[in-house]
């Protein structure tokens, strides 16, 4: 039901979603300054197992600041030109101020709140349940993996899983959410689970399921051993349907820093395209987390 509340938040959060797509195209092709998301992050990223210069990462992310912010406007027009810029066009431009766009978008995602956050989606996240049950039923068991690789010239893998576990356990929502664009809700429930709101990879509709980092026996994605410290779980729909799982480990560097092999299983009738771009995914959540880690 549209109460005069409810009205009034939504135009609050998409004045504000307006304001991160304002600070998301006034950037414009400004270079990026030291200290900025693209130079001096201390970070190196193995995409398919090549080294992939920062600034893409970066591109990535600008990208898709204009989507969620389009999507919190219910401009369903931005968001499908935002979504073939992103799939298409790795264009080599230079980055503005992702910071100021990134804060706008938490505003607004903070002045909508979650209770309307699930509302504004429900459409998306029903028709995305439907079309991942429907991978489910044609995967027969098999799983898809989408593989990123993050390297640290600072910090520890004790100190970085750590650090992630408390964010969890302490449900930091803002930490979660803030770390990518894609980002909707995240959550932990008080069974321990998370409740993941988001667009994964290349996917064109949020998704909803709950992460159960205590189910390590479904885990699908084996363990590397070369990687002691390990973050696993499960992903299931809300009726409970097994639907991927996560396996994201850690080991120091004997120069110093630590290295992250992020891996994310999906059925594997889910299109390539999302398998691969999920892995942009992986380097932006993951290398703003690690960035949030090292201050």
């Amino acid at each position: 039901m549209l109460t005069r509340r409810n009205f009034i938040v939504r135009a609050a959060g998409a004045t504000a979603a307006a304001t991160a797509a304002a600070a998301y195209v006034g950037a414009g092709p400004a270079v990026a300054s030291p200290g900025s998301p693209v130079t001096g992050t201390g970070l190196r990223t193995f995409i398919d197992g090549a080294l992939v210069d920062q600034s893409r990462v970066a591109e990535w992310e600008r990208q898709r600041i204009a989507v969620a912010a389009a999507r919190l406007s219910k401009d369903y027009v931005g968001v499908l030109r935002g979504e073939l810029e992103s799939l298409i066009g790795r264009y080599t431009v230079s980055v503005g101020d992702i910071p100021a766009a990134r804060s706008a978008l938490s505003r607004a995602r903070a002045l909508l709140g979650p209770d309307a956050l699930r509302e504004l989606l429900a459409g998306e996240l029903a028709a995305s349940d439907a079309a991942t049950r429907a991978a489910l039923a044609a995967s027969g068991g098999r799983w898809a993996v989408s593989v990123t690789e993050i390297v640290s010239d600072r910090g520890s893998a004790e100190g970085f899983v750590d650090w992630f576990t408390k964010a969890k356990d302490t449900d930091d929502r803002a930490t979660w959410t803030d770390a990518c664009p894609d980002h909707y809700i995240i959550v932990t429930g008080p069974d321990g689970r998370q409740e993941v709101i988001e667009v994964t990879g290349g996917a064109m509709l949020a998704s909803r399921f709950f992460v159960d980092y205590t189910d390590r026996a479904r885990v699908a994605v084996p363990a590397d051993p070369a990687y002691p410290l390990v973050v696993a779980g499960t992903a299931s729909l809300a009726s409970g349907e097994l639907i991927g799982s996560v396996c994201h480990q850690f080991r120091d560097e004997p120069g110093g820093g630590f290295r992250s092999q992020l891996k994310v299983a999906f059925p594997a009738a889910v299109p390539s395209l999302y398998i691969a771009e999920h892995r942009w995914h992986l380097a932006c959540e993951f290398g703003n987390w690690i960035t949030t880690y090292l201050r």
